[in-house]
């Protein structure tokens, strides 16, 4: 059987995808969890040791001091000027997509 199939018009996906699939996005999470705390002890490190990178068997990490932006805050200038808000306004196109959640 392919990945997905149409039969008597409706969508038929592989099971065997689908349980393959919902075990990786387990472990994504999971890594994406350990991601997130390896990022902040190793930023609370390279703080401290001054240092702004590791490379370590083609682990690299590198640190980036904290900075200040500025943006427009498009929803204060919409409000308050709207036609230099439509003078400046960009559209663009955005293609259809399509959306996976495991249970």
């Amino acid at each position: 059987m392919e990945l997905v199939e149409i039969k008597n018009n409706e969508i038929v996906i592989n099971q065997d995808f689908i349980e393959e699939y919902k075990k990786f996005k387990k472990l994504q999470l999971k890594m994406e969890l350990k991601e997130k705390e390896v990022k902040l002890l190793l930023k609370n490190a390279m703080e401290i040791t001054g240092k702004k990178n590791i490379l370590k068997e083609g682990f690299s990490v590198v640190y980036k001091k904290p900075t200040v932006s500025k943006r427009i805050d498009s929803k204060r200038l919409k409000a308050e000027l709207p036609e230099i808000y439509e003078e400046y306004s960009k559209t663009s196109e955005v293609a259809g997509s399509v959306t996976i959640k495991v249970e």
